[in-house]
């Protein structure tokens, strides 16, 4: 099955137009005071998903509890994200970790499931939980912001790359404690035959995180009130003083 065919193709499709209706009927008809309702059903249905896929992929290597243990970046947001959400407040760090993380993630493997290629149906369970659990990472996270119910603030940056230094040292654990192959992609590019380490991957990740955070605020506050054009205008006071 390609990556961007037919299949593929009608399940963005579908997937979009289910996103945007249920975003706009959420909005009409659901009180801000309820939001935390639907988002934490969908935490929901995402941690059963997540288990449901990991039981899939231990069943297809050798079936026990090793491989069911996460060993993708996406698989581990996969559980860190619904799990977040249940338990902990949006005013949270890890909340902004969690959410940007698994949108991210979500996003870029719902343009790009690389996976696709080695089945031949989009609807064996392998590949459909796997698309499923990501897009519904990818809605949470723009639920969640569109809503009001979490906002997002440069306040809490720091709160990704620490959560991906985490993920780093997880990753080390799986490969040579519980004896991973390839946790993380710590041990080849994350794409055969490309310069994209897992190092790479990271800085440009958190790079994106910086663009999407900066867009968010001049989609939603006053020039003066970006926290750019706030650091640049401490950094001039200072220099009068």
């Amino acid at each position: 099955m390609k990556v961007y065919g037919i299949e593929h193709i009608l399940y963005m499709l579908i997937m979009t137009f289910i996103i945007v209706v249920s975003l706009i009927l959420i909005r009409i008809y659901v009180p801000k005071d309820k939001i935390k309702i639907p988002i934490k059903i969908l935490a929901i249905i995402g941690v059963i998903l997540i288990i449901i896929y990991r039981i899939v992929v231990s069943k297809s290597r050798s079936a026990n509890f090793i491989d069911f243990i996460p060993d993708t970046f996406c698989s581990m947001m996969g559980f860190i994200l619904p799990l977040t959400v249940l338990f902990f407040k949006p005013s949270s760090k890890i909340y902004q970790y969690a959410l940007f993380s698994g949108f991210i993630g979500g996003f870029l493997t719902f343009v790009y499931p690389d996976f696709l290629v080695y089945f031949d149906n989009i609807f064996n369970i392998h590949p459909f939980t796997g698309l499923l659990y990501h897009t519904l990472m990818m809605y949470i996270a723009i639920l969640a912001v569109v809503t009001g119910y979490f906002v997002p603030s440069f306040n809490k940056w720091c709160s990704v790359p620490i959560g991906l230094a985490f993920m780093v040292v997880f990753a080390v654990f799986g490969n040579s404690v519980l004896g991973q192959s390839n946790n993380m992609y710590l041990n080849s590019p994350i794409l055969s035959g490309t310069g994209l380490t897992w190092y790479v991957v990271g800085i440009l990740f958190i790079l994106l995180y910086t663009l999407i955070l900066q867009i968010y605020e001049m989609c939603t506050l006053k020039v003066k009130n970006w926290s750019i054009v706030r650091l640049f205008c401490r950094k001039e006071k200072q220099n009068l003083k």
